[in-house]
C-alpha cells in the first residue's frame, strides 16, 4: 500500500470513530431502540427470543442476542448500547478497503489500472463512508442496521475473492457470511439476490473459449451462497409466520407506496440536497472516464448500487409497500467506490485534494445540520413533566 492511501484510510478510521462515538448518548432513545433495548436486556435468553418476536417481529433475534451479550459486559447505558454498532460502524469503514480493491481485482481482462491507483480508490471509498450521514446516523443507534451494513460489506467482498480465487476456505466463508448476513435481516436478501444477478452476467457475457472456467465459478460460488441460505430455511418459519400475521393485522399498513422515481430520491436525500450533485458528478465522471480500463468492477458496482432500490420499488407495486432507505443501506458503499473512482480520475493531484476535500466538507456540513434537528419524541421532557405533576 502507498503511503497516501495509507494516510487516507487512518484519517477515515479516526475521523470516522470520533464521528460515531462523540457525545453518543446526545440523543435521547428512539421507539425503536426501545424495542431493541427491550429485548437485549432481557432476564434470559427465553425471555430474550420471546420479547424479540413481539417487539421486532418478523426477524431472528441475533443483533439482540449480540447486544444481550454486550450489555453484559458493559451495562445497558444508552452509549453503552449505542457503542455496540458505533463499533461496527468503524469496522465497516475499514472494510471498504479490501472490498474496492477486491472489486477492481475481478477480472484480468480489466487490468489497467495500477495498484497504487486501486489502493487509492480503496482509501477514499473508506474516507467516504467514515463521513457519510447513511452511515453515521445508523451507526449511532442501538439498532441492528450497524453490524447489518459491516456483514454486507464483508459479505460483498468475500462473494467478489471467492469468484476470482475459487479456494474451499473462501467458499466456506462465503456460505456462513450468507447465513449470518440473512439471519441479521432478511433485507438483505435484495444483495444475495444482486449477486446472483451478477453470476448470471458472468454467463452470459462469457466468451466461448473461457465458459468452462466461468462456469465452474459461477457454479460453485452460486452453490456456497445456496448452502448458505438453506443451512438459515429452517429458523425462517416462525419469523415467517409472524410476519405473515403482522401484514394480515394491518401492523405494516404504516409503509406507503413510493413514487417510481425513489431510487434517485433515495440516494439524494441521504447525502444531503447541497451535497449529492458534488457526488453524483463525480460518480459519474468515475463511470465515464475509467469505463474502458474497469469496466466489469464499474458493471459490478452500479448493479450493486441500483438494484436493491430497484427491487424494492418492484415489490413495492407489486405485492406491497416496501421502500425504506434503511431497506437498502447496504447500496451505499457501491455508491462511495463510485465518488472514489471519480476523484481518482481527476486529472491533477491538486484536483484530487480538492475534490476530497469538497466531499468532506459537504459531508460534514450534512452530519452537522443533521445533528441540529430533533429526530424523536422528547421522552425526558415529558419525563420531567410528568414527575412535576405527580403528588407525593
Amino acid at each position: 500500500m502507498n503511503r497516501v492511501a495509507l494516510v487516507l484510510l487512518f484519517i477515515a478510521l479516526v475521523l470516522g470513530a470520533f464521528l460515531r462515538f462523540h457525545d453518543l448518548g446526545a440523543l435521547q432513545m428512539s421507539a425503536d431502540e426501545g424495542a431493541t433495548w427491550a429485548a437485549a436486556d432481557a432476564p434470559s435468553i427465553s425471555e430474550l427470543v420471546a420479547i424479540q418476536q413481539t417487539h421486532n417481529a418478523g426477524k431472528l433475534p441475533v443483533h439482540d442476542l449480540m447486544l444481550y451479550g454486550w450489555i453484559a459486559i458493559f451495562g445497558d447505558g444508552l452509549f453503552a448500547m449505542r457503542s455496540f454498532s458505533a463499533l461496527f460502524g468503524v469496522v465497516t469503514i475499514f472494510l471498504m478497503f479490501p472490498v474496492t480493491r477486491e472489486l477492481f481485482r475481478i477480472s484480468d481482462r480489466d487490468a489497467s489500472l495500477s495498484s497504487d491507483d486501486i489502493d487509492l480508490i480503496a482509501a477514499l471509498s473508506a474516507l467516504i463512508c467514515a463521513v457519510s450521514i447513511v452511515t453515521i446516523k445508523y451507526d449511532r443507534e442501538a439498532r441492528m442496521y450497524g453490524l447489518l451494513l459491516a456483514l454486507a460489506v464483508a459479505q460483498a467482498w468475500i462473494f467478489l475473492r471467492t469468484l476470482r480465487r475459487q479456494s474451499m476456505i473462501d467458499h466456506i466463508a462465503l456460505a456462513i457470511l450468507t447465513t449470518i448476513v440473512l439471519a441479521v435481516n432478511l433485507i438483505t436478501a435484495g444483495l444475495i439476490a444482486t449477486e446472483g444477478l451478477w453470476l448470471v452476467t458472468i454467463l452470459a457475457t462469457s466468451y466461448s473459449s473461457d465458459y468452462r472456467g466461468r462456469l465452474k465459478a459461477v457454479l460453485t460460488t452460486g452453490l456456497a451462497m445456496a448452502a448458505g441460505a438453506a443451512v438459515l430455511a429452517p429458523a425462517l418459519y416462525e419469523p415467517f409466520r409472524i410476519g405473515r400475521h403482522m401484514l394480515a393485522s394491518g401492523q405494516m399498513d404504516w409503509l406507503t407506496r413510493p413514487h417510481w422515481w425513489e431510487p434517485f430520491a433515495f440516494f439524494n436525500k441521504a447525502s444531503g440536497s447541497v451535497a449529492f450533485p458534488v457526488l453524483a458528478i463525480l460518480a459519474a465522471w468515475g463511470v465515464w472516464n475509467a469505463w474502458t480500463r474497469a469496466r466489469t468492477a464499474i458493471e459490478f458496482t452500479l448493479l450493486w448500487m441500483w438494484a436493491p432500490p430497484i427491487i424494492l420499488i418492484v415489490g413495492s407495486f407489486i405485492w406491497r409497500p416496501v421502500f425504506l432507505e434503511r431497506y437498502a443501506i447496504y447500496s451505499f458503499p457501491a455508491f462511495f467506490i463510485l465518488i472514489a473512482l471519480g476523484i481518482s480520475e481527476l486529472r491533477s493531484d491538486v484536483a484530487r485534494g480538492l475534490a476530497i476535500v469538497a466531499v468532506v466538507t459537504l459531508s460534514l456540513g450534512h452530519v452537522y445540520s443533521y445533528s441540529r434537528k430533533t429526530h424523536d419524541a422528547d421522552w425526558r421532557e415529558a419525563g420531567r413533566v410528568a414527575l412535576s405533576s405527580v403528588g407525593a
